[in-house]
């Protein structure tokens, strides 16, 4: 027995070692792993760095304050908080531009369709601009080191600036485990994006994300019911001030309106229909992309057995679904997006619409779309990288956050913010602070 074990002990080194001296397969494996050792081993130093950077501004924020208030302050990840301040902006931008373009454009699919056009465009062009900053021959400098630090799983990881490989032949050139996640999030992203358009064109912005505030109580009910977690009572505790303080916010500012006629009760009912869809929709979609865009971190040799390499194992790691980049993600959602609606855009708003859709398109509505347009692609990328980095209830609250940004930039925008509307904001963020600091202990980890 003890022969035997050295003898194939004898035979499993050297075919190791044979395997990696061997030009043909190093070649097989390089462009994966080898390629992009440089700039990974670049990348892990300048997040080393960040972080450290990071725990210092949280320390000297933290010691502004005195001691006895400290243990208060809640917990702040320097990195996820500009991320979110960066994601109210531009939502903020892309959700008041959505009410100003339908009230000169009063076409929700018709915005819908342009939307998908330029998300696509949008991440084609960012995609061919990344990879030919990943060319060897192109010089270094801060914007090349921006892009090549870009967190984990926004870019793919085999841009190497080669135009026709890395952007024809493989960027355009769709697999079918892409196809598989991208096609469900396709249709999320139809259904929602023209449920929310029509909402917005019927009812006050401030009202739709008022309807959308209640994402988090969908959230945990899906996972405490269907999923069976268990969640503390402070999360559900926490949940009903943030909760109560955004519908207080938003429906003052409906009542402070004169009284709606039939006509106008219609259109609200209507708008709160499309906008509570919309809310459904977007959270389906949170717990379906949450799998997909979790980054988890691999080995260099993705095997079961690191002394058993085999390049099969290696290509269905590689294009395992949980790897996808986000900014394939977007233009394949936004591809599916763009079909699924063209129909609908074409028999509804081309040639049953009592208005001319391209007579509605004037140059200062195109100059409006377009801006929206590009605030709406880096929304949902930040979009996509916090629901890697959070979890489904955390997402949602800061989503919650983002919609009082939203609510009060038009309330400011209105010049409308009344004591009651003032009370619900002052509420909503104490529901926020609690839920940071009490209601965010999970039960078990699956939280």
């Amino acid at each position: 027995m003890i022969v035997t074990s050295k003898s194939v002990t004898s035979k499993r080194r050297p075919s190791i070692n044979k395997t990696f001296s061997d030009v043909n397969f190093v070649n097989q494996v390089q462009i994966p792993f080898q390629e992009n050792y440089r700039s990974h081993k670049h990348s892990t130093s300048f997040n080393e760095v960040r972080r450290l950077q990071n725990q210092t501004w949280k320390e000297q924020f933290v010691n502004l304050f005195p001691k006895d208030v400290q243990e208060y302050l809640p917990e702040v990840n320097v990195h996820i908080s500009i991320l979110c301040l960066i994601w109210y902006m531009t939502s903020s931008v892309s959700s008041n531009l959505s009410k100003a373009i339908l009230s000169r454009f009063p076409h929700p699919v018709g915005l819908t369709e342009l939307q998908f056009l330029l998300s696509a465009s949008l991440c084609l062009a960012f995609v061919t601009f990344a990879n030919y900053l990943h060319a060897p021959q192109v010089s270094s400098s801060k914007l090349k080191n921006t892009v090549l630090n870009f967190p984990e799983g926004i870019l793919p990881t085999y841009l190497n600036g080669s135009f026709s490989r890395c952007i024809l032949n493989t960027f355009l050139v769709p697999s079918k485990v892409i196809w598989y996640t991208t096609f469900p999030m396709g249709i999320f992203q139809f259904v929602g994006h023209i449920t929310s358009h029509k909402s917005t064109s019927l009812i006050p912005v401030s009202l739709v994300h008022s309807v959308k505030a209640l994402s988090p109580i969908a959230t945990v009910c899906y996972y405490r019911f269907a999923k069976g977690r268990q969640y503390n009572n402070m999360t559900y505790y926490t949940l009903i001030p943030l909760i109560l303080g955004v519908i207080i916010t938003c429906w003052t500012s409906q009542n402070n309106k004169s009284k709606l006629t039939e006509t106008d009760k219609t259109t609200f009912s209507m708008g709160l229909s499309f906008a509570f869809i919309s809310m459904v929709i977007f959270v389906s979609q949170n717990i379906f992309a949450k799998g997909i865009l979790t980054v988890k971190s691999k080995d260099v040799l993705p095997c079961k057995n690191k002394s058993q390499l085999n390049l099969v194992e290696l290509k269905s790691q590689k294009d395992s679904p949980i790897q996808l980049d986000k900014i394939t993600i977007l233009f394949y959602c936004s591809c599916v997006g763009f079909i699924l609606t063209f129909p609908i855009f074409v028999s509804n708003e081309v040639f049953s619409s009592s208005t001319s859709v391209f007579a509605d398109l004037s140059p200062s509505v195109m100059t409006l779309v377009l801006i929206h347009g590009v605030a709406h692609f880096f929304q949902a990328m930040l979009a996509f990288q916090l629901i890697g980095m959070l979890s489904p209830v955390t997402y949602s609250i800061a989503n919650i956050m983002k919609r009082i940004v939203i609510i009060g930039v038009a309330f400011i925008w209105e010049s409308n913010l009344s004591i009651n509307q003032l009370f619900g904001l002052i509420l909503t963020i104490s529901g926020l602070y609690g839920y940071d600091k009490w209601g965010n202990k999970k039960v078990n980890c699956s939280l």
